[in-house]
């Protein structure tokens, strides 16, 4: 559960949910919408949402008591929904993308990728989105994986430049637009490209496709994530610093990108393959931002699997306070905040999914 920080924190945190064994296996998104967190999940192409109450956090003193363990569990499918304003879109078979109102029944097909490629959606104001999906296409070098962004239900755009590939892509909201940031994990280096876009009376405008920062030779399974705190933006990509080191690079994205930025590094013990990361800024004044990231517990090769949660400051500089879990093979992660600016966490391994509630000081 939530322990004690590590020397030096300077915030700790305690459980004021869960945790609750939810009745599916898979990844989940997380959003709130008033008084209650929805726990969106992916069924072959639709959200399913399951609904927990948000009340007042529990006194520090109250004794906390998990919900009781579901007696039915159902497999969703991955990769999990991503909620962007008022819709869940959503993968299914085939990769084609489809486009729900929470809490309605309406379906549209929006887009398609490659199946069982990751895709990342964003709000474009307030009736319009953004949904970026990754295909395969022909060129000189022969198959190449490349991003498109698709607004509404039009035809897809060239995301990615000529001769960048594109394996992993995020969209957030940034100011009035959406910043698309990806990476293109090659044999040698990894570029990280960020991209701005915005309306121009009906129709989406790109800006220039900026490279904000190269890395060495990446995992093969590297993911990462971005973290937004108003018009700041980090991606957090875990991924090698030097040869025999490891950790989570903090990449800051200005306004407009800049190139060749340097990152701030936050070492882990060990390196991970793949490692799931995820971030959410509180809701209540924009920060700070909280991180979920699993990590080895140790050096050693074998080291048990630990998901981390911890804060990262304006400047890129993580301060972990605390461990959601330790000694499961964490295999996703999705955060977010309520009103009360407790955290939502929702986790999972090949064994099930948990949900918690976490106080932070």
């Amino acid at each position: 559960r939530a322990q004690a920080a590590d020397a030096g924190a300077a915030s700790t945190c305690r459980v004021a949910y869960g945790p609750a064994e939810m009745p599916f296996w898979g990844p989940a998104a997380l959003s709130v919408a008033g008084a209650e967190l929805r726990v969106v999940t992916n069924d072959s192409g639709k959200p399913r949402i399951h609904a927990v109450p948000i009340a007042a956090p529990p006194p520090a003193t109250a004794v906390i008591t998990p919900p009781p363990r579901p007696t039915a569990f159902e497999a969703m499918r991955s990769p999990a929904c991503e909620l962007a304003g008022k819709w869940a879109f959503c993968q299914g078979p085939g990769g084609l993308v489809q486009r729900t109102t929470l809490g309605a029944t309406d379906t549209l097909p929006v887009a398609k990728g490659r199946p069982g490629t990751r895709f990342s959606a964003a709000a474009l104001g307030e009736a319009h989105a953004v949904v970026a999906t990754l295909d395969s296409r022909r060129t000189t070098e022969g198959e190449t994986m490349q991003a498109f962004v698709t607004l509404d239900d039009r035809e897809p755009v060239r995301l990615s430049e000529d001769g960048a590939g594109a394996t992993t892509v995020h969209l957030v909201r940034r100011g009035i637009g959406v910043l698309a940031v990806y990476i293109d994990a090659r044999a040698a280096m990894l570029p990280l490209h960020a991209r701005a876009m915005s309306l121009q009376g009906e129709n989406l405008a790109l800006a220039n496709d900026t490279v904000v920062f190269i890395g060495g030779p990446p995992e093969r399974g590297i993911d990462f994530a971005v973290a937004p705190a108003g018009r700041a933006v980090f991606a957090l990509l875990p991924m090698p610093r030097e040869t025999a080191t490891f950790g989570m690079a903090a990449v800051p994205i200005d306004d407009p990108p800049k190139t060749d930025v340097e990152a701030v590094w936050s070492m882990y013990p060990n390196g991970l393959d793949p490692a799931p990361i995820a971030s959410a800024t509180r809701a209540l004044d924009g920060g700070p931002i909280w991180v979920a990231r699993v990590r080895p517990k140790d050096a050693p090769p074998a080291s048990p699997r630990v998901l981390e949660l911890g804060r990262l400051s304006t400047t890129g500089t993580f301060t972990a306070v605390g461990t959601i879990a330790e000694g499961r093979s964490v295999t996703h992660v999705a955060l977010t905040t309520d009103g009360h600016g407790a955290i939502w966490v929702v986790y999972g391994d090949r064994a099930g999914s948990y949900l918690e509630r976490l106080i932070c000081t």
